[in-house]
């Protein structure tokens, strides 16, 4: 039984390969688009809005509260034998809360100060994305330099220097000791291309990470009208 192994390393394919392998930078505004669907983004909003809920909750504690209560009593006959007239009871509940100043106001200010952490909550996991994005791209554009440079010039430099040697030596010009030698640096150089590639492949999967759940919101993005500017120029550090 023979073992085969193919000739490359899988390749992983990236969610946003044109965002990603562009040269230009977009600004900190635009690329936080492509985050607002990732996963741990959605489930703060989620939080945001369990949050408003709260307050509406609260809020509603300003409101009149009306009740009605109604009872029915049984009588038995009196001693005497004479029939007695059964009970029966309505009853109705007003309160109206005047000093709001003190338990209501309170628990609607507790709510809004928990959507408002939230908010902030979002806002530092979406910067956060973005340095992991900035971070990822400029690693890989590095990378890719490095392989250019491989690719280009030291593994074809390296092939011709170890065919030179082994010419020589058929021609008893040259060291059996410098073939040798010629052979291990090409294949150390094999082993440093295969590094980068596999550290590539890696590179590739933290950026798709990212962009997990993005591809419909870069397919729709030039027709949404977004109103968390505010919100992006926060992000961005813009004005």
């Amino acid at each position: 039984m023979t073992l085969s192994l193919a000739g490359q390393i899988p390749q992983i394919d990236l969610l946003n390969n044109k965002l990603v392998h562009t040269k230009s930078w977009l600004n900190s505004g635009e690329i936080v688009k492509y985050f607002t669907s990732h996963p741990s983004v959605v489930a703060i909003e989620k939080k945001v809005s369990a949050t408003k809920t709260g307050i509406k909750l609260a809020e509603q504690k300003y409101q009149p509260e009306w009740g009605v209560s109604a009872s029915y009593g049984y009588r038995a006959d009196d001693p005497m034998g004479r029939s007695r007239a059964d009970l029966f009871s309505v009853g109705v509940t007003f309160d109206l809360p005047l000093f709001t100043e003190n338990k209501q106001d309170k628990e609607v200010q507790s709510a809004i100060f928990k959507t408002e952490a939230v908010k902030t909550e979002k806002l530092l996991l979406l910067r956060q994305l973005l340095g992991s994005y900035s971070s990822a791209k400029g690693r890989l554009q590095r990378l890719k330099d490095r392989q250019n440079l491989y690719t280009s010039k030291l593994l074809p430099q390296m092939h011709d220097q170890a065919e030179a040697s082994l010419t020589a030596y058929t021609n008893d010009d040259g060291d059996f000791a410098e073939v040798v030698r010629s052979r291990i640096a090409v294949l150390n150089a094999e082993i440093d291309e295969l590094t980068l590639n596999v550290e590539e492949q890696k590179l590739n999967l933290e950026l798709n990470y990212l962009f997990i759940g993005s591809i419909k919101t870069a397919m729709t993005s030039n027709n949404m009208n977004y109103t968390n500017s505010g919100q992006y120029a926060a992000i961005s550090g813009e004005k």
